[in-house]
């Protein structure tokens, strides 16, 4: 949410007593990102809360613990490289091509380092019941964007793979399909 509920100084920022943290837990579901901006006092449309860029802009260093989207991308890194604010951490280049898994896949393979076998599609709604007959069982289905376990399916049945791509179509349309070694 930023520093919405914030009202000094921001040079000051940095002496608050609880590091802006209050009572934070990880969460075992990602958060709804629409509820947390529809959530927000002052309604701007960035996923970015009050503030944020300007407190980092005033930081020696802005230490890089970041989750999901935005935060594995390179696009908040690349925001503090525009900004000119030292962080730690790969750069944008390297966060966006590690998330992107079709590409990661592309470049472990052109080093030599082996991967199971995969396959990039692109598929709708529609494409669910032929996709279901062709593509091979046991796999793993990932959408290319996704981190960490979001958007990951691993049937084992014509069944568990249709009930996957139903669910990854929430995460997107671009995915990797991996043979099961």
């Amino acid at each position: 949410l930023g520093l919405e509920d914030y009202s000094g100084a921001l040079e000051s920022a940095f002496d608050a007593p609880d590091g802006f943290c209050g009572n934070v837990a990880i969460e075992k579901t990602a958060p709804d990102i629409a509820a947390v901006i529809a959530s927000r006092k002052f309604k701007s449309p960035s996923r970015l809360g009050k503030n944020v860029l300007e407190i980092c802009s005033l930081a020696d260093c802005v230490f890089l613990g970041l989750h999901g989207a935005d935060g594995e991308d390179g696009k908040i890194q690349a925001a503090l490289e525009l900004l000119g604010v030292p962080y730690t951490g790969s750069g944008p280049l390297g966060s966006g091509m590690a998330r992107d898994k079709a590409v990661a896949k592309r470049i472990m393979g052109s080093c030599g380092v082996p991967t199971p076998r995969w396959s990039e599609l692109q598929y709708s709604e529609a494409d669910i019941p032929r996709l279901t007959g062709e593509l091979p069982v046991p796999c793993a289905v990932k959408v290319v964007g996704g981190g960490s376990s979001i958007g990951v399916g691993l049937p084992e049945t014509r069944g568990a793979l249709e009930a996957a791509l139903r669910e990854i179509l929430k995460y997107g349309k671009r995915i990797l399909v991996e043979e099961k070694i």
